[in-house]
């Protein structure tokens, strides 16, 4: 399972990096959903989501994991002044 879940987070980050955001969405979601812990999965996802509401939430779940992820803390600060 572990590998699989490693695979979704590679295919979604490339889809990602491609500009395929909602192939990207659909497997990051798949890595979260198996993984909820999953700190990678839910820092690509705040990137592939649409609404700024599910950024939040995605990075928030980010810092629950490692509230020392500052890619997450600056993702939330830049949400802060939207």
């Amino acid at each position: 399972m572990e590998a699989q879940v490693q695979e979704w987070l590679y295919d979604g980050v490339m889809a990602l990096l491609k500009g395929e955001r909602e192939r990207a969405q659909e497997l990051l979601l798949q890595v979260v959903s198996s993984d909820e812990h999953n700190e990678y999965g839910w820092l690509w996802l705040s990137g592939a989501v649409d609404s700024v509401e599910d950024q939040q939430i995605a990075l928030e779940n980010v810092i629950a994991i490692n509230p020392n992820n500052a890619y997450a803390k600056q993702g939330l600060a830049l949400l802060g002044q939207q």
